[in-house]
């Protein structure tokens, strides 16, 4: 214990005299790391909309819209722990929200349920434990085809919308197309970025080693009445974001890199008050248990209750079945990046392989990408924008 003590001093340190000229305070950045998704959005001098859309299983959900009534819908959905800021936060010229808005398409971006924008329930307090028995599976089976139909309830002319997704936003449409094929009629394209689904080769030897221990590390959380995380309490948020922001925030961004991927050169260090400011916007500790089984397991699988009558009664078999990735028919994109600590370029290759419909693979050019470039890299737009925006394109011209 006294060893791993000295470690984390040693990173710690190490990482402030590393990073000692990399963050720098600014007012303006300050300011919008305290504003929400639609603050921002407004500040920048876009049209802003609100709306709530009902799960069938009683959860309601908040989607944030930059809105151009008439044109073509596009959903975006955000990874684990994230929010609709992820789309916006990089600003205007660069992020992908506001790009794909100056490209003329109507914006949704959705808030999954458990995060800060969406945290109701028509019978269940996010105090009650039942409130946070969710994974990516049920966004999957109750968020996405919820969200799927309000958007094109509400894009008149519209039969199919584009879906973007990143990390989590990819896994649980994955779970969609597997549990409810017919919504991948209408999926126009479904653009995948950093898509995860396997971990077998996931080149992040701390996740790996602790996958074991989660489901004891969970069922401790359960005695202790803890099931989301973070909490979401304003003395959390702000301790959190004072801590990385300014105390260790060369230490906390050296830490985000060791779990992302190590690039420097594409972290734009002005904005990491911002990030720190919305990240993380909250889920339940269930999902990384989900999470979790993917990689021990090497499959890409239901809950596990590691409960043999609990599986029987939910799966009709005693261990959990694989989601049935044959069932995604929609044309579907993939990019992924060669550092990406949580997705492996040979995982998202078995993925592409067992996808029945993939009409572009792109592995990004730029080696050092990484999971959080996908949404916060300087050079986003050049790196992997254009070519998303190509493929849009082309499909929409029904060249694809």
């Amino acid at each position: 214990m006294s060893r791993l003590y000295y470690c984390l001093i040693w990173l710690g340190l190490h990482a402030n005299l590393m990073l000692a000229d990399i963050l720098k305070y600014d007012p303006v950045i300050i300011e919008d790391a305290h504003l929400r998704t639609p603050g921002l959005i407004r500040k920048y001098g876009y049209q802003f909309e609100e709306h709530k859309i009902d799960t069938k299983d009683g959860f309601r959900l908040t989607a944030h819209r930059i809105p151009k009534p008439g044109a073509q819908p596009v959903l975006l959905v955000h990874g684990l722990e994230d929010s609709s800021s992820a789309w916006i936060l990089a600003g205007p010229g660069r992020g992908l929200g506001y790009l794909l808005s100056d490209r003329g398409y109507d914006v949704w971006m959705l808030n999954t349920r458990g995060n800060r924008y969406s945290r109701k329930h028509r019978k269940y307090h996010p105090l009650h434990r039942q409130f946070w028995d969710f994974s990516f599976h049920e966004l999957g089976i109750y968020d996405l085809p919820a969200s799927i139909d309000y958007v094109l309830a509400n894009s008149k002319g519209y039969e199919q919308l584009h879906y973007v997704g990143h990390s989590q936003g990819t896994t649980s449409f994955f779970v969609l197309g597997a549990e409810r094929p017919t919504y991948m009629k209408k999926i126009k394209l479904m653009q995948a970025l950093a898509p995860v689904a396997y971990f077998n080769n996931v080149p992040l030897p701390l996740l790996r080693s602790m996958a074991p221990y989660v489901p004891d590390i969970l069922r401790l959380s359960q005695l202790f009445g803890i099931y989301e995380f973070p909490p979401e309490r304003e003395v959390w948020r702000e301790l959190n974001y004072k801590l990385c922001s300014f105390a260790f925030r060369n230490t906390c961004t050296y830490l985000i890199m060791q779990l992302m991927g190590v690039d420097f050169e594409q972290l734009n260090s002005t904005l990491v008050p911002i990030l720190l400011g919305q990240y993380p916007a909250g889920s339940s500790v269930k999902s990384f248990g989900h999470y979790s089984q993917q990689v021990s397991s090497g499959g890409f699988i239901k809950y596990d209750y590691e409960n043999p009558y609990i599986n029987k009664r939910r799966y009709g078999s005693v261990k959990p079945p694989a989601y049935k990735l044959a069932n995604i028919n929609c044309k579907v994109a993939l990019y992924y990046g060669q550092n990406d600590f949580l997705t492996a370029v040979k995982d998202v290759q078995r993925l592409r392989d067992e996808l029945p419909n993939v009409v572009h693979d792109e592995k990004v050019a730029y080696k050092k990408f990484n999971h959080l470039d996908f949404i916060f890299a300087n050079d986003v737009k050049e790196l992997l924008y254009e070519s998303m925006f190509q493929v849009m394109s082309r499909v929409d011209k029904g060249e694809l």
